[in-house]
């Protein structure tokens, strides 16, 4: 038959042990609040690295007073585990494919497509930030976007006019035409006035470079 001991509980003592095997304490039948501090203190200064099933917590030993035994208070001890570690926030890469080249970001193709029937060119690529739109010249040497051999290609000039992509969105500007240079917005259906400063376009709109007419597209 198993004893257990009035002060840590132990429940696993033989019957025939004068001691309890965990705290040393000697087995009584019953014992009282002053005596059983009385032992523990004994306890702690003889062997103060036993804590098992010792009071150690702050909280005072009970003691029912029905019964004379002491009872310990419930463990309220809770496993806690560390505190999540988080990783470090990622940078997004927003730097442009080809910094030189703005407009490459999107992957998007800007086109300048003839609106005239049999036009020696079908359509002009803009591959970079600013193109000039004119006709070959000695003097002044070859442009870009060259409107040489189009019907009405007598009313274009040498440098005509420029598109570039500025402020993130592409502009027109005349550079001295002689003729002029119009615009058709997408929707409508005639030119507005000559141009006399930059303006902007969108895809969609017409471009007349004095008679020769462009369709400004980016796909």
């Amino acid at each position: 038959m198993a004893i257990t001991c009035n002060l840590c509980f132990y429940d696993r003592n033989a019957d025939k042990n004068q001691f309890c095997e965990v705290c040393g304490s000697e087995m009584r039948p019953e014992i009282s609040l002053f005596e059983a501090q009385e032992i523990k203190q004994q306890i702690k200064i003889k062997n103060p690295e036993i804590k098992t099933l010792l009071q150690t917590d702050p909280e005072p030993v009970s003691f029912n007073q029905t019964s004379n035994q002491i009872i310990a208070p419930e463990s309220t001890n809770i496993p806690t585990s560390p505190p999540p570690t988080l990783e470090p926030a990622q940078t997004a890469n927003i730097s442009p494919k080809n910094p030189t080249n703005p407009t490459l970001i999107t992957n998007n193709i800007v086109k300048l497509i003839p609106k005239q029937v049999g036009a020696p060119v079908p359509e002009f690529i803009i591959d970079s930030n600013n193109v000039i739109i004119g006709k070959f010249d000695p003097n002044i040497g070859p442009v870009e976007i060259d409107l040489d051999g189009f019907y009405g290609d007598e009313t274009v000039s040498s440098t005509h006019a420029e598109i570039a992509f500025e402020n993130h969105q592409w502009q027109i500007k005349d550079i001295g035409s002689a003729n002029g240079i119009y615009i058709k917005p997408t929707g409508q259906n005639r030119f507005g006035y000559r141009i006399n400063k930059p303006e902007i376009l969108n895809s969609g709109d017409e471009i007349a470079i004095g008679k020769i007419r462009l369709l400004f597209l980016i796909t």
